[in-house]
């Protein structure tokens, strides 16, 4: 694994417990030099953490507070 992947992985959180869930993803890191970028991309859609779903999770909670505001009102 390269040094980069190593900081990269330090800083990031959700990318390490992510790796250390699936271990096998050592093997690959080890072997392709650029599959921690796609790592990453595995690893935003399986915790939802992309844009959309995001975007799903803001409407949510708007519609969630309209609702508990009609109910009070």
């Amino acid at each position: 694994m390269l040094l980069r992947d190593q900081y990269i992985l330090k800083e990031n959180f959700y990318l390490k417990k992510y790796l250390r869930e699936n271990s096998y993803y050592y093997k690959n890191l080890n072997r392709e030099p650029n599959f921690i970028h796609k790592m990453s991309g595995l690893m935003k859609e399986e915790y939802k953490l992309t844009l959309p779903d995001k975007l799903d999770k803001l409407r949510n909670n708007i519609s969630m507070f309209t609702t508990f505001m009609d109910i009070i009102n």
